[in-house]
């Protein structure tokens, strides 16, 4: 029904003309003035087409230049598209530039007013506000400084605050929960969560795959400004990361000349397995086939394998299976556990510990992280993640894959500023 829609964009499309000649004075743009001064046209965004439902969280993700920003704006009303429609129901509170319009000149306080005023926010509502505006900065004693005296991650705070305190109906995020030291990020992403508890529509920007992974319930992926695909966020996080990983590297070595069989792709051919260049014209259909992929996590301990209640003081195990099409050379897995609360408590990888996994062929691998249990008793969840060796790109993630707990009341030790005995092992694994 149309009553459920927040938000219908349809067959936006936005253009600019970039000049090949600048003139940045008076004088330059008098001499020039005959000149017929010469542009081309760079299409951000090409045909986009899109319902969001209200209280829905819609991820955006693509590369930087994609159309990701320029779709913001003009959802936000900054941008008018080139051509298409867009029709939001419902109030929008833009978390884009945070802090533009805030004068340096003026005392923190000063810029609360100002820029509630931007958002939309009357001169009552601000004074309602304003205690629960400066205490979620956590600037109190600055609040009568000027602005000009702020550190920048000072002044982000205080956008962000101002900004969340808006309370409009629909919400428009580009890469803003990164803001502040790691305190008040947590606070941030507590907010966050808070908003989609209460049905707000959320627009959000990220390269953060994990955050888009865990929240979205759908995601665009922008490719040059087209729509590559949109739908469910771990296959659009997956066909994101691949074509990361195939723009990168050279597609021959990682998968070999080798066949492949014909269930990793969506083409129906007459024999059972497909070439290289079938591979490659698969690829160029946006069937992309994963390189690598983490198939199961088991924990455990040692002395008991078949029970992941575990207790504090003996060893535990993370065992990892993992799945290899074709050829990849170099991998970093990455292990990571958290405590209900979401924070990492317990960060390492194979290259940390200077494991060295050379180059896999097609097959089904083990590997396993043995590390002492010093985890007080609770629930805690392990995220894996696979990448190459400059940790940029990543071949699979899989956040809050396996969930754990540990008992033993009688002794309470915090994880945190420890570091943690542990080893991996790895080897070829026949199930």
């Amino acid at each position: 029904m149309e009553s459920e829609i927040a938000i219908r964009v349809e067959n936006i499309s936005k253009s600019f003309m970039i000049p090949h000649e600048l003139t940045n004075t008076f004088l330059e743009r008098l001499i020039r003035f005959e000149w017929k001064r010469k542009y081309e046209m760079f299409d951000a965004l090409k045909d986009i087409s899109f319902e969001i439902k209200k209280g829905e969280f819609f991820g955006v993700i693509g590369r930087n230049g994609s159309g990701k920003s320029t779709l913001l704006k003009i959802i936000a009303g900054i941008y008018t598209p080139s051509k298409g429609t867009i029709n939001v129901n419902g109030e929008i509170s833009p978390f884009l530039e945070l802090g533009v319009g805030f004068n340096p000149e003026l005392s923190g306080r000063d810029n609360i007013f100002l820029n509630g005023t931007i958002l939309g926010l009357s001169k009552n509502e601000i004074k309602s506000e304003f205690d629960s505006i400066v205490a979620f900065s956590e600037l109190e004693r600055f609040i009568d400084q000027k602005l000009k005296n702020y550190s920048s991650g000072m002044q982000v705070r205080l956008a962000f605050s101002v900004s969340i305190h808006a309370n409009k109906d629909i919400f428009i995020m580009d890469e803003v929960l990164a803001v502040g030291d790691a305190r008040f990020q947590l606070k941030c992403f507590d907010f966050f969560e808070e908003m989609i508890k209460t049905g707000k529509t959320i627009v959000f920007v990220s390269h953060d795959t994990a955050s888009m992974q865990k929240y979205a319930d759908r995601v665009l992926y922008l490719e040059s400004g087209n729509s590559s695909y949109i739908g469910n966020a771990n296959e659009a996080l997956s066909k994101y990361m691949y074509t990361e990983v195939l723009q990168n590297t050279n597609l021959e070595y990682i998968l070999g000349t080798e066949t492949i069989s014909s269930d990793m792709s969506t083409n129906n051919n007459d024999t059972n397995e497909q070439t290289f260049e079938g591979i490659k014209a698969t690829i160029k259909q946006d069937n992309i086939p994963k390189i690598i992929e983490i198939y199961e996590v088991k924990i455990f301990e040692t002395i008991n394998p078949d029970d992941n209640v575990l207790t504090n003081g003996h060893e535990m195990q993370i065992k990892l299976i993992i799945k290899v099409i074709g050829i990849i050379d170099n991998i970093i897995v990455r292990v990571i556990v958290r405590n209900d609360l979401h924070q990492d408590l317990f960060v390492t990888n194979t290259s940390k510990k200077q494991v060295l996994i050379g180059e896999m062929s097609r097959g089904t691998y083990e590997l396993v992280l043995k590390m002492a249990n010093y985890f007080e008793p609770g629930k805690y969840s392990v995220s894996i993640a696979i990448c190459d060796q400059t940790q940029r790109v990543f071949y699979d993630i899989k956040d809050y894959l396996a969930y754990f707990e540990v008992k033993n009341p009688k002794r309470l030790v915090s994880i945190e500023d420890i570091e943690v005995p542990h080893q991996f092992d790895f080897l070829k694994y026949n199930p």
